[in-house]
């Protein structure tokens, strides 16, 4: 005799959890089997990926910077994990779903797990984000169907084998719902890891641009500054910033969570909107461009009082004025134009700006191919503004009629995203222990408006005292400082250090958190002097 799902002679408690452990069964399935295809097929997303790529797009830019100012680079990774265990931990509110929908004479619990992971599915599908290099949603709704209904028939069955009364399975454990929870929950993990870790990325990904020399052949090199005869000061100072920095190294703030890894023959770069005629760029012809270079700092807006989301390289690009040529130029009622990426970010900057001969379109970093991770095949390179105003990746530049909100813009960050005049202390450490003559020493940058004074105060700011700068790489760079320090006491010291712009404004002294505009306020450090 068939057994039945009703009556079940166990405690609603006990019959719950065994529904639950089974939609997790499922859920967990589902995640291994969404892992194993990305890495076989690694245009088809991992979906609670391709979710979260979705998910971070939608809180305001308050709620961002908090977690950014806490957990740093980390923020990102950490929201993709929890998507990724919320996508596994779904399958619990489903299978109790299943056990509601399942309870009746007739009812097969497979077909109805099946029809029940449908709206996980549905969800996924309509979280799909458009991802440049991977599937289009309608063939990632296609692939990933069979999956879902595959996952919700698994979980179907494994509740009835679960709330199957232990009578007609004399041979099975009577803990089998613990056994099957501790399995699912193995089985999600993996999933998770195998997924999240993109294996497929040491399988088949193309090699990163950036580890191949750019090779122009009309370039004009960055400019290399007279040193000053105090220079020397600076070498070998521990704890000193690198006045360039390697670019294995240099910050990496996205909002894309999947970095689009394009192939350069088939890339396009289309400018269009209020020009003469439209224009289709091939990378072949950015490279065919007259291309300068230059040493740039750039800041993430994002960056705290004293903190390392900055980095300094030489770039190569080229003028985005050349560009603009090409389409005939822009009409008469141009206000701003808009660049966006390929995964989907977007920015702004007036026509006035766009014109400026020192705003690039950038195609090479360090001397090398702009790497992937830092835009490949090409990105934005403004003067005086945040990272932010710099989208990576570009597929589009259109010149509009009225200003234009950005991704961060709309998220209640700053629209101009004005470069704040910064100072920091990179030795000693706070809380170090120093003794004898100390060198105090760090960076101070300032956008476009370069860098003419720093002061360091020993006193927790009461006197200040003149610190010595090395010559900039250029005016578009950060400067390093530093100043010869004799205690003359023993105890607690307070360091602390402003800077003074091009144009002779000192450094703001109120503190401010980096939103909406950018962090203001005197770095200090505390030490001890024995």
């Amino acid at each position: 005799m068939k057994p039945t799902l009703d009556p079940d002679p166990r405690p609603a408690r006990t019959a719950r959890r065994s529904a639950a452990t089974a939609g997790l069964a499922g859920m967990s399935g589902l995640t291994a089997a969404g892992a194993v295809l990305n890495m076989v097929v690694p245009v088809i997303a991992f979906p609670p990926v391709a979710i979260a790529q979705t998910l971070i797009r939608l809180p305001p830019g308050r709620f961002d910077t908090i977690f950014i100012d806490l957990l740093g680079h980390w923020a990102l990774r950490l929201a993709v994990i929890g998507t990724a265990v919320a996508f596994v931990a779904s399958g619990l509110p489903l299978g109790l779903l299943i056990r509601r929908l399942a309870r009746g004479d007739g009812r097969n619990p497979g077909l109805v797990g099946a029809g029940v992971f449908v709206l996980p599915w549905i969800m996924t599908v309509a979280l799909y984000p458009s991802l440049a290099g991977h599937a289009s949603r309608a063939v990632f709704a296609a692939v990933q169907l069979p999956l879902f209904l595959a996952a919700g028939a698994f979980a179907g069955r494994t509740y009835r084998r679960l709330a199957t009364p232990a009578r007609h399975m004399p041979n099975v454990p009577q803990n089998r719902s613990r056994r099957t929870f501790v399995r699912a929950a193995t089985l999600g993990g993996a999933g998770i890891a195998v997924g999240l870790l993109d294996p497929s990325r040491f399988l088949y990904r193309r090699p990163d641009p950036g580890d191949r020399s750019l090779h122009l052949a009309n370039v004009t090199p960055a400019a290399a500054p007279t040193p000053a005869t105090g220079d020397a000061a600076f070498a070998a100072i521990p704890g000193l910033t690198t006045e360039i920095t390697p670019l294995a190294d240099f910050y990496v703030v996205n909002e894309e969570i999947i970095r689009p890894d394009i192939d350069p023959a088939t890339w396009r770069l289309s400018i269009r909107g209020l020009v003469g005629h439209p224009v289709e760029l091939t990378h072949d012809d950015l490279l065919s461009m007259p291309a300068v270079e230059r040493y740039q700092t750039l800041e993430c807006i994002s960056n705290p009082v004293g903190g390392d989301i900055m980095s300094t390289q030489r770039w190569t690009g080229v003028p985005l004025a050349r560009l603009l040529e090409r389409t005939g130029g822009m009409t008469e009622d141009a206000v701003e134009v808009v660049f966006r990426s390929v995964g989907g970010y977007s920015d702004s900057m007036p026509v006035e700006q766009a014109l400026d001969e020192e705003t690039l379109i950038a195609i090479g970093m360090g001397g090398n191919v702009l790497p992937r991770a830092h835009g490949f095949p090409a990105r934005l390179l403004g003067v005086g503004t945040f990272g932010m105003k710099n989208p990576k990746w570009l597929g589009e530049i259109e010149v509009v009629g009225d200003p234009y909100d950005g991704y961060w813009e709309r998220r209640g960050w700053t629209k101009e995203a004005i470069v704040r005049t910064m100072s920091r202390i990179d030795t000693p450490r706070d809380g170090e222990e120093v003794a004898g003559r100390v060198v105090i020493a760090g960076v101070a940058f300032a956008g476009d408006r370069g860098i003419s004074a720093v002061e360091v105060s020993a006193d927790g700011g009461v006197t200040w005292n003149p610190a010595q700068l090395k010559t900039a790489l250029s005016p578009l760079t950060w400067r390093l400082w530093r100043f010869d320090w004799e205690p003359t006491a023993p105890g607690d010291g307070a360091l602390a250090v402003r800077a003074t712009d091009g144009t002779g404004a000192v450094q703001e002294a109120a503190f401010a958190e980096p939103y909406p505009s950018g962090a203001t306020g005197y770095d200090e450090v505390g030490v001890t002097v024995r």
